[in-house]
């Protein structure tokens, strides 16, 4: 593999692509991105980057986003997070059965008790697959009816492509989600104020008690350690993990200068690049490259006048005004002008007072080089009251165009038709019959 693309190479970022490639709203950085799969999205949810979004991958370690998304909102039914739990011999048996020549724990021997807030804090911090396993079972009974609950969170945070195997992140194919999915996992966890407040962590202290020694609890993730060659300040969380035969996986969420940022990396190749993990420098590189060349811009302002489209049933009024009903500010190339974005109107040719103020007529949708980056609606930028002449003699003409109208009218010739037919034979019969009369009394 070639040498690893430096921090000068992540500065360089997207000169020599030029308006063309903007144009088909393709943003792809100048650099390589070795994760399989990438979503690195806004925090108002504008995609700036992906690849394999959708794809079915493994989370490792990442699982435990959704461990402590359960934890946190089920701990009061347990206890609160002072409640005792126990390491169990049980527990420790299959991390070491598990333990795939890697290190599955965090110092525990079997029979140490914890708080749950310091298992948590093994958890979220130093990814404790034992503190998993413990507060499953302290919230849920055992490890099946915990994933249950992982999984019914799942589908409700809207994780469709996604299934939940075991608490821990131990690798198992029926443990699996997609870099969309897990970005809506990590976004409701960081959410939440008590997995924010923890995964700022970089290290946490467990004072020691009768029951175990002083522990001391550490993160893994390079993006959060000060010093590492992979250290990114404005990087906050939020989990990492790696198999050789899965590879190197990160979730991360990033603030800078106002703007923020939530980044999935996942199937990094497992092997270092000259000491680098290349999960983390996809991550630092491409938020290096998206705080560096990139910004929210309003594209459209509320109330802006911009259209109009013809009034019926107005006095004297033949057409109403329309104006933006909401602002749209979006995430753009810090070198697109706003006056390159062009407006396509979704208007009916007219419509009929009455008319209130702030009445949504129709939408203008916002185009970059071809392409709608969004829409906005349109609305009435003032009320309009109803012609009560003209809305009669509209509703005269809408009766008389109508079938049930035309039916009647047909009938009722019909009728008149065959009424006239009656009177002429009535009155035929009349003459004739009355003249045969006649005759046979002379």
């Amino acid at each position: 593999m070639k040498k690893l693309v430096s921090l000068v190479l992540a500065l360089i970022f997207v000169l020599s692509m030029g308006v063309g490639a903007f144009a088909e709203m393709k943003y792809n950085p100048s650099f390589d991105v070795y994760s399989e799969a990438v979503y690195l999205v806004d925090a108002d949810g504008n995609v700036l980057y992906e690849q394999n979004a959708d794809q079915r991958m493994y989370p490792l370690e990442l699982t435990q986003v959704m461990t402590a998304i359960v934890v946190i909102e089920n701990i009061d039914a347990a206890g609160g997070w002072d409640a005792l739990a126990t390491y169990d011999m049980n527990i420790q048996n299959f991390l070491y059965d598990n333990r795939n020549n890697g290190i599955i724990s965090t110092g525990m021997v079997s029979g140490n008790t914890f708080t749950a807030e310091e298992l948590f804090n093994d958890l979220v911090i130093a990814s404790g697959y034992d503190a998993a396993m413990i507060l499953a079972k302290l919230i849920a009974g055992s490890q099946d009816a915990f994933v249950e609950l992982m999984n019914q969170k799942a589908v409700e945070i809207g994780a469709k492509n996604t299934n939940f195997s075991n608490c821990h992140g131990l690798h198992d194919t029926a443990n699996y989600t997609t870099a969309y999915d897990m970005y809506l996992i990590c976004k409701y966890a960081m959410g939440l104020e008590k997995f924010r407040e923890t995964v700022s962590k970089t290290s946490y202290i467990c004072e020691a008690t009768d029951t175990h020694k002083k522990l001391v609890w550490n993160t893994y993730n390079g993006l959060l350690i000060n010093g590492n060659i992979h250290y990114y300040s404005p990087v906050i969380g939020i989990k990492s993990g790696y198999t050789p035969e899965i590879g190197r996986n990160v979730a991360s969420y990033a603030e800078y200068e106002g703007f923020a940022y939530y980044q999935i990396n996942l199937g990094a190749p497992y092997e270092l690049d000259n000491g680098y993990n290349l999960a983390l420098v996809d991550a630092k590189n491409l938020y290096m490259w998206a705080f560096t060349e990139f910004e929210i811009k309003t594209i459209v302002e509320a109330g802006s006048q911009v259209a109009e489209v013809g009034l019926e049933l107005a006095w004297k009024k033949d057409h109403l005004q329309l104006m933006i009903g909401e602002s749209f500010r979006t995430l753009l190339p810090v070198d697109t002008e706003v006056s390159s974005i062009t407006y396509e109107y979704d208007v009916p040719e007219s419509v009929e007072a009455p008319i209130e103020k702030g009445e949504e007529i129709g939408k203008m949708n916002l185009v970059l080089a071809g392409e709608v980056i969004g829409s906005v609606p349109l609305v009435a930028a003032e009320s309009v009251e109803q012609s009560e002449l003209l809305s009669g003699l509209k509703n005269f003409s809408d009766m008389t165009h109508s079938f049930w109208f035309k039916f009647i009218v047909i009938v009722i010739f019909i009728l008149i038709a065959l009424y006239i037919a009656l009177m002429i034979i009535r009155n035929y019969n009349h003459r004739k019959y009355g003249n045969f009369k006649r005759k046979k009394r002379l």
